[in-house]
């Protein structure tokens, strides 16, 4: 198992532009976003701007997308250059993703179940909402990940409208209109939902657990019995759920290795204080789960994690621990830890395309995040290790509206 699970990771770091093990007839997604179906974003590209979606802080004014100017040889370096209000209150601005041409921003209303969608292509500096949406004739609410997807986006919803689960997928077109949900109406499996990733390649799709809508508006589901430890294999082309994984508690962010011949990737479970990982080890697409960090500190509750794409590397914030840490996962049922930096209840990360910079946040969710003081933070990665760059510094405090919480981000 040893030996081909490491020939095979090797394959995959040196084999990026080859074709898939399932024939030359499968594209070669490989996208430097979450979504592999992005086709717009190129590798090793300096980024000039960071999106940032962002809820007002005390809920009574408009949530909004922000515009952070990153690059370095800018005078407004650092500096939020523009915001595009959702033009409503309290929708707890959480995750945003891109269309496949990342010509679109779809951002989610985590307790309005509302989708809200900006034209970032006709000027990427100042966006534009188009469009708003509302989620509830679906049957389902909660809208977390907003996962790109060939036709439209996937939304993965977190419950029913109304209350409860079991939780649900459900594709938009690109005018955010409502195609389908998966599964069938009547399957009581997932129950819980949370994030979504896809390797077209291996026909395998992985759903996670967090909480039902209620719960997340009480206190992000923090009562043991209140929240998901499921994470669910699908059949990615038929959309059918295959089996069912019970982890430790609340296994969040699906991240897949990159590359079509890497078919392994990592969970990490907020409450549970770990971090799975997961490989096809056999080739026969019977995925085996192996918890492989497990020595955090109680209360460490890993957020949020990112892969590097040339698989070297897992970054993880520690949002109750307050760090981010770096491991060396070039052995991934080993992970070694590189190196760590203190930021206060760090939560969100994107990360470069060229492996150089780790973009942090610090809004959780406005039921959890308490008195911390909001920012975001640009790290230096490498080999050697990670560093704060001390010049980056966007002001979340300057609003005529007062505060205001950065969650997630994408890069353009």
């Amino acid at each position: 198992m040893w030996s081909k699970l490491t020939m095979r990771l090797t394959l995959g770091i040196v084999a990026v532009g080859t074709a898939g093990l399932m024939g030359a007839a499968i594209p070669n997604y490989d996208s430097p976003d979450e979504s592999v179906f992005v086709d717009n974003l190129e590798r090793g590209e300096r980024e000039s701007l960071l999106y940032v979606w962002t809820r007002d802080a005390d809920g009574k004014d408009s949530d909004f997308l922000a515009v952070v100017d990153v690059d370095p040889g800018s005078e407004s370096y650092g500096e939020i250059i523009d915001r595009a209000p959702t033009g409503s209150a309290a929708n707890e601005a959480h995750h945003f993703g891109y269309n496949t041409d990342a010509s679109r921003i779809y951002g989610g209303g985590l307790f309005s179940n509302k989708l809200f969608i900006y034209d970032v292509e006709s000027n990427p500096r100042d966006p534009k909402l188009i469009r708003t949406v509302d989620l509830d004739p679906t049957g389902y609410s909660g809208p977390h990940t907003l996962y790109a997807v060939p036709g439209g986006v996937l939304l993965s919803m977190l419950g029913q409208v109304g209350g409860g689960g079991p939780a649900a997928l459900v594709k938009v077109n690109d005018a955010g209109e409502f195609l389908e949900a998966y599964p069938a109406e009547g399957s009581d499996v997932p129950k819980y939902m949370y994030d979504v990733g896809v390797k077209p390649q291996i026909n395998r799709m992985i759903t996670s657990s967090w909480a039902h809508p209620e719960h997340v508006k009480e206190m992000g589901g923090a009562n043991p019995e209140d929240v998901g430890d499921e994470v669910v294999v699908w059949d990615w082309k038929n959309k059918e759920v295959l089996r069912v994984e019970h982890l430790d508690a609340t296994p969040l962010e699906v991240r897949w290795l990159h590359g079509p011949r890497a078919h392994g990737g990592f969970i990490n479970c907020a409450y549970g204080n770990t971090v799975w990982y997961w490989e096809d080890t056999d080739g026969d697409d019977q995925l085996e789960f192996h918890r492989v960090i497990e020595e955090l500190p109680e209360g460490s509750v890993p957020a949020d994690m990112r892969v590097s794409y040339d698989n070297r590397f897992l970054y993880v914030s520690l949002w109750g621990a307050g760090e981010v840490r770096q491991y060396d996962v070039s052995n991934p049922l080993q992970p070694t830890l590189v190196s760590k930096v203190d930021i206060p209840q760090p939560n969100m990360m994107s990360l470069s395309r060229d492996n150089r910079r780790l973009y942090v946040t610090n809004s959780l969710l406005s039921t959890m995040d308490g008195d911390v003081e909001f920012g975001a933070w640009m790290i230096h990665v490498g080999p050697e290790g990670m560093k704060i760059d001390e010049n980056f510094a966007p002001d979340f405090y300057k609003f005529d509206t007062g505060p205001a919480g950065p969650h997630d981000m994408l890069l353009k």
